[in-house]
């Protein structure tokens, strides 16, 4: 069974690939402060503190762009999730559509963006069809309001969802988007969010929140 993701069984080989494939090259982690860098597998990478993340750049795209500033965190995090797809399959090499879908979630993990839980109702075809339904725990973004204790009106995981939405898109070579439909800095029991194509995204939703009772 896969280590960092949480699925269906039928699933499972997927993850357990993906772990695979992924997890050494983070094993090449490495600091170097007299350079000022960081480094994985011969990239560069930055690291920021959650809460600035999470609250703060929201807070002050806020006071620029007024409620549009969850809009912006999101299609930044879709960007970035469609750039790092592109990345890892390059550095792989992997071709099959669904393992590709499967290094996300793991990436996530690895990243420590947040732990993924694939629901049954999951149908990941690259049509119309499309249907991802995962609940994200420990989601970076709903932890630092938590921890800030800060009882959030709406759901605040825009970045991480994004990052989703844009890593499927890339996946499977069909325009997807992503909606929260709970979230823990809410009060929820957990993030849960539901991927489709833009056109069926709130029927879909509408579903799921019908299946669990939201």
């Amino acid at each position: 069974m896969p280590e960092y993701v949480k699925c269906p069984d039928a699933f499972a080989p997927l993850f357990e690939k993906s772990e695979q494939m992924l997890t050494p090259l983070y094993d090449t982690f490495t600091r170097n402060p007299e350079q000022g860098t960081i480094t994985i597998a011969s990239e560069r990478y930055v690291l920021y503190r959650c809460e600035s993340m999470a609250i703060e750049l929201r807070d002050q795209l806020s006071s620029v762009v007024g409620s549009s500033a969850g809009v912006v965190i999101y299609q930044i995090g879709k960007a970035a999730g469609k750039a790092d797809a592109r990345h890892y399959f390059e550095k792989t090499g992997i071709q099959d559509t669904i393992l590709k879908l499967a290094m996300g979630p793991t990436s996530f993990a690895l990243n420590g963006y947040a732990n993924v839980t694939i629901l049954p109702e999951t149908s990941p075809t690259p049509d119309d069809s499309f249907l991802l339904v995962y609940d994200q725990g420990n989601s970076y973004e709903a932890d630092a309001h938590l921890k800030a204790r800060i009882i959030a009106d709406g759901p605040v995981d825009f970045f991480t969802v994004g990052y989703s939405a844009g890593w499927c898109t890339e996946s499977f070579g069909v325009q997807l988007e992503a909606k929260e439909v709970t979230c823990r800095a809410m009060g929820d029991p957990q993030c849960r969010i539901v991927i489709a194509p833009p056109r069926r995204i709130r029927e879909r939703v509408k579903e799921i929140k019908a299946i669990y009772q939201v």
